[in-house]
């Protein structure tokens, strides 16, 4: 429990202002006193469980799992909720040891893993309810079939049970447990039938059982092309991934269909084994699930086994997703710029806008921690709208206190923004509202967007209005050479993985000088300015001017930096 020193009243207080958040963003079918004592409680086992000795960040999922089952069930809310939690939890309860922070990390992440599986659980369950009400009556009794036809058990609550037993033994033993789903059975059902589908199902439920019973594991069918195996007593993940290799070799065996037809089946397992006392039936099958998923994603038809360090980062990179429509509002995106200087003269002609997010937990975070979930999430769109508004802004400013030698913004454009049929006119609006011409804004676009005739059709529409056009990371897409011409780009922008070589005093040996010799010479028959990305030394810097080339970018011309260290550059430069 926790102490009266103090810390009732910092629970009073943080529990109200978690109230205000939760009651301000969603309709709770409880009183204000009912959310206010169902939070209190929340907030004492988040301290108890930071109190807790040995410490332990289960409590963490089962808590963010319980606040979905309270109705507490979006992302937002779960983003404003790791974001209040983090900023004053500790200093309201007035917790001081040293490494309160890092626990408070690591039960906000499990926190994040507990709500998202109980969201994604939710998810199915709602589908599945929907799904079972609309099967016919033929179908069900399909389904009830397979059930009697099966040797296995078929339901989740059978494995739990025999989860519960294993992990109430010994608790220095250990056990593992193989997650196998069928790969593609969806197709089985639609191209040959149910009854198919059936005879594979009961195919797989057999030689797993077999499996199972040669050599003493614990056989399950959880739901349609889901089995599991569980191994006891293990020695290390080694007498679990051999399981995983028999069930697949089990299962890789063709199977016999109706009329003589032979079919080849492959599945895909999530590996996981520990220690019975770290561990709950819920936790070991939701790590399994989650192996599962990687194998599917990555190496469809082999096992992969849980890795706790990548579930903590996809966590953290959820938890992340969560918060990000607050911190737009907040304005917690900043924008960096990057010199493009002239390689003949090194004078800067451009920067390029480099958006960073200056989280109020992790610091200041680069682009590759934030910018693949805003395009996951569709967040991508506003937010490239507010980069390049104030890059537009920031641009018209030093043209303004320098009109003689004004320099060109560069901003990335993401593919659903070129998608939008509204970009050209967004990009109308800002220069008028900012006064920035034209030709002082350039747009960066990857190869993809070469098969994209949408997207193509957006960038004419621009590159018509005056602005630049830049294809950026100009080499390592999937377009072909012959369709760069279809493109209406002004520069090309060299990825700076070609010119790693150049530091070596032989470099105008070999195929990578080739290549980018290649290169180079492309993008200066099509007229367009070449600009390479990476420099990071002289030496670099004075070989790509031999070689022809315009503009560079990198460390060595210039970091990224605040606008106002920009503004001192082109001051000095002046």
């Amino acid at each position: 429990m926790i102490p009266s020193d103090g810390r009732t009243a910092g629970i009073d207080a943080f529990t109200r202002a978690w109230a205000r958040v939760v009651t301000g963003h969603t309709v709770l079918r409880h009183s204000p006193d009912e959310v206010y004592s169902l939070l209190e409680r929340f907030a004492l086992r988040l301290a108890e469980a930071l109190l807790a000795e040995p410490f332990s960040a289960g409590p963490g999922r089962r808590l963010g799992a319980d606040l979905v089952a309270a109705g507490i069930a979006t992302p937002e809310l779960l983003g404003r909720t790791t974001t209040l939690i983090g900023r004053r939890f500790l200093e309201d309860i007035r917790l001081r040891r040293p490494d309160g922070r890092a626990r408070l990390d690591e039960l906000l992440g499990a926190v994040a893993t507990g709500y998202t599986g109980a969201l994604v659980d939710q998810s199915v369950g709602a589908q599945e309810e929907l799904r079972r009400a609309e099967l016919r009556r033929d179908e069900l009794a399909r389904q009830c079939r397979i059930e009697r036809t099966h040797d296995l058990p078929n339901q989740r609550a059978a494995l739990l049970r025999r989860l519960g037993e294993a992990l109430a033994g010994d608790p220095r033993g250990r056990l593992g447990l193989c997650l196998i789903n069928l790969d593609r059975f969806r197709t089985v059902n639609e191209s040959l039938g149910y009854r198919a589908g059936d005879q594979v199902l009961r195919t797989v439920a057999h030689r797993l059982e077999r499996l199972a019973q040669r050599a003493g594991h614990f056989a399950a069918h959880l739901d349609n092309d889901t089995f599991v195996l569980l191994v006891g007593d293990t020695g290390g993940i080694d007498e679990v991934t051999k399981a995983a290799e028999e069930a697949l070799a089990a299962i890789a065996h063709t199977f016999p269909i109706n009329n003589g037809y032979t079919l080849p089946i492959r599945a895909s397992i999530g590996v996981v084994e520990r220690a019975a006392a770290d561990t709950d039936p819920a936790a070991l099958l939701g790590a399994a699930e989650q192996a599962l998923g990687w194998a599917k994603q990555e190496r469809r038809g082999h096992w992969m086994v849980y890795d706790t360090e990548r579930a903590a980062a996809e966590t953290a990179r959820h938890a992340l997703s969560a918060e990000m429509p607050d911190a737009l509002t907040r304005g917690e995106f900043v924008v960096d710029y990057q010199p493009l200087a002239d390689l003949a003269t090194g004078r800067i002609v451009g920067v390029e806008a480099l958006v960073r997010w200056r989280h109020p937990v992790h610091g200041l975070l680069t682009p590759g921690r934030f910018i693949d979930l805003a395009e996951h999430t569709g967040l991508i769109v506003p937010l490239g709208e507010d980069v390049l508004r104030r890059a537009c802004v920031q641009a018209a400013a030093w043209r303004d206190a320098d009109p003689d030698h004004p320099v060109f913004v560069s901003v990335n454009v993401a593919e659903a923004q070129l998608r939008r049929p509204g970009l050209p006119a967004l990009v109308r609006t800002i220069l008028d509202e900012t006064g920035l011409p034209e030709g002082l804004l350039q747009l960066e676009v990857t190869e993809n967007v070469l098969l994209d005739p949408e997207g193509l059709g957006t960038l004419d529409d621009l590159a018509r209005m005056g602005v630049r056009i830049s294809l950026d990371d100009f080499g390592t897409g999937n377009c072909r050479l012959a369709e760069i011409s279809n493109l209406p780009a002004h520069t090309i922008k060299i990825a700076g993985c070609f010119i790693g070589f150049l530091n070596n005093q032989h470099a105008a040996d070999g195929a990578d000088h080739t290549v980018l010799t290649a290169m180079i010479e492309l993008g200066r028959e099509l007229g367009l300015t070449v600009t390479v990305e990476g420099i990071e030394t002289e030496v670099q810097a004075r070989r790509l001017l031999d070689l022809g080339c315009d503009i560079g970018q990198g460390y060595h011309l210039g970091r990224p930096q605040p606008a106002d260290d920009i503004t001192g550059l082109l001051t000095a430069r002046s």
